[in-house]
């Protein structure tokens, strides 16, 4: 499974993977959505769409946030070995 971060000015976004093609958005242990494509995620928080009142109000506010997912750090957890 992958995982995806970006640390916002507000706290650390995750979008995790959660079945093959199921990825859910969260910020600081809050879930936020379910998408079909991590990339869907990204979208909405480089779009401010999150429905997390505290990011979407900074709309046109900050810099530097990532325009799409290959801004974000990934870390691919490894399948335990038998």
């Amino acid at each position: 499974m992958k995982m995806y971060i970006y640390n916002s000015e507000i706290g650390r976004f995750e979008i995790r993977q959660i079945e093959h093609k199921r990825y859910d958005l969260w910020i600081n242990e809050e879930m936020l959505g379910s998408y079909e494509s991590a990339e869907r995620a990204a979208e909405d928080v480089a779009n401010f769409n999150t429905d997390y009142i505290e990011w979407d109000k900074l709309k046109n506010e900050l810099e530097n946030v990532p325009t799409d997912l290959s801004q974000w750090a990934e870390i691919k957890e490894e399948s335990p070995q038998l």
